[in-house]
């Protein structure tokens, strides 16, 4: 099994970092939340049985290029307009995924992380609709969307603030613009005392300071739900 992942930037999934030997993985605050609930389910970590593949925004713009014979969705009517980046990077995601696949003859789980930067639910399901979609337009049911609402810091806020893990469903609510009062990024880093680094939250998660078998809320139960779903799929399997 492998699980290709993609995100943002450094500050949710990860990113490449130069290394001894070419560039490497540094994995973000999301990508140890995955690993976390991954190991919860199958009893090891992917991270520490190099099971886990990162996957650039970069690299996922070089995927049209390279399938420019494929149909990719455009934009079209508002509400597709609004949610096609959703599709086509899960589509692409997806379809390096089934590359993948091939190449190494094992199950491959393409899980993409995006903020929702949205308070609204309908938004939001509309997002994760199309996430879904895009992984099936590019070949892949086994397509994990990753989308905080409004964004990831409200996931790990619930596991910051005080007290700890109750009532998170309100963060929800939250406004997903950093420039509007109240901003989730500052209270983030309020709760944590200045300590709200990428790698400050990495460490935070792998002491269990922030545990994310403890999070619960809309969601962030849907995609711990979607990811335990494909697990069962495929656990025991290599």
């Amino acid at each position: 099994m492998l699980l290709l992942v993609s995100g943002e930037g450094p500050s949710d999934i990860g990113v490449d970092v130069p290394g001894e030997q070419g560039w490497v993985f540094r994995p973000g605050p999301m990508t140890h939340v995955i690993d976390r609930l991954f190991e919860h389910r199958c009893d090891y970590s992917a991270l520490l049985c190099e099971m886990i593949e990162f996957i650039s925004e970069r690299a996922l713009v070089e995927v049209k290029e390279k399938n420019s014979g494929r149909k990719f969705r455009a934009p079209g009517k508002r509400k597709e307009q609004e949610t096609n980046f959703f599709y086509e990077n899960a589509q692409r995601l997806a379809i390096l995924s089934v590359e993948r696949q091939m190449q190494a003859d094992r199950m491959v789980i393409p899980v993409l992380f995006r903020d929702s930067d949205t308070v609204s639910i309908r938004e939001w399901r509309a997002k994760w609709r199309s996430m879904l979609d895009g992984f099936e337009s590019g070949g892949s049911s086994l397509g994990v969307p990753m989308i905080p609402q409004p964004k990831s810091e409200a996931w790990l806020l619930c596991a910051c603030r005080d007290p700890q893990y109750e009532h998170c469903a309100q963060l929800e609510s939250a406004p997903g613009n950093d420039d509007a009062p109240a901003p989730l990024k500052p209270m983030l880093d309020a709760a944590r005392n200045g300590r709200s680094s990428a790698q400050e939250l990495v460490e935070a998660i792998e002491n269990g300071d922030i545990d994310p078998l403890r999070i619960t809320m809309p969601s962030f139960d849907e995609f711990r739900t979607r990811l335990n779903h494909v697990l069962d799929q495929f656990n025991g399997h290599p």
